[in-house]
């Protein structure tokens, strides 16, 4: 399978069809309107299969059933007008929104704790909730990016041109160490507000950072974040982070990026 025809029925399963429904609609697309035979032929999925899932296909709405022909006939619904009719549903799931979350615990000491594992779940764990951060700023203490691999490496200057992106401010403490020389010539470019402190006072190897209930303990090394969505222990954080920001004067270097 090809690497763009990978990304459309990614794409596909984005709007909700499974890998099957996307490679059946990709099929039809591609022939216009055709049989379940067609379709099989085309996409390489077995006919008992693929009428099934052309008529999965009709009760999303993905497909049309062809009328008034001798033989059952199926045509693809317009790739805009999918994509508008899932952006619509989108929008009436949103407004829920404010019911869904008066669903949740409304005790302030109750933890939620998210695992992530592997590159693909670190990058999931980076972006998770990150919409609320829009405009705002996010707090924390970051590690050494020793032994980072070349991949993970990429997948932080992503985040951290996203922050840049979306106005988030970074604030945070850091090591004095040769690992870190890159990220402290993009502290400007990022949005990054960095206090250097010296590696006999702090050599940590993992981060530990925190935004709106949110905390997240990040061990670059092992690709794997631990995330806890609980207000008591953001505001610990916090106000750990704040004491220590506001005593500066007891760092051994401090730079700041200018907005």
């Amino acid at each position: 399978m090809h690497i763009m025809e990978n990304e459309l029925i990614s794409g596909l399963n984005n709007i909700g069809l499974n890998d099957k429904q996307a490679q059946v609609y990709l099929a039809l697309l591609r022939l216009g309107r055709g049989s379940a035979y067609a379709v099989s032929e085309q996409s390489g999925l077995k006919k008992p299969t693929t009428y099934v899932i052309l008529d999965e296909l009709v009760d999303k709405g993905a497909a049309h059933r062809v009328p008034r022909v001798s033989k059952r006939l199926y045509k693809p619904v317009l790739p805009e007008v999918l994509l508008r009719d899932a952006e619509q549903r989108l929008i009436e799931t949103k407004k829920l929104l404010p019911s869904l979350k008066s669903q949740g615990s409304s005790e302030p000491d109750k933890m939620n704790v998210l695992h992530f594992e592997g590159l693909k779940a670190f990058k999931e764990a980076l972006y998770y909730r990150m919409d609320e951060c829009v405009g705002k700023e996010i707090i924390g203490f970051y590690a050494k990016a020793e032994g980072m691999s070349p991949k993970l490496l990429a997948v932080c200057e992503e985040y951290n041109k996203y922050c840049a992106d979306n106005d988030v401010t970074l604030r945070v403490f850091v090591p004095e160490h040769p690992s870190l020389e890159y990220f402290r010539k993009t502290d400007l470019l990022y949005k990054r507000i960095v206090q250097i402190l010296p590696l006999i006072t702090y050599s940590s190897a993992i981060s530990i950072d925190t935004f709106a209930n949110v905390v997240r303990i990040i061990l670059n090394r092992n690709n794997q974040i631990v995330i806890i969505e609980n207000i008591e222990l953001a505001k610990t954080i916090r106000e750990i982070f704040d004491f220590m920001w506001k005593n500066r004067s007891l760092a051994a270097d401090t730079t700041k990026a200018r907005g």
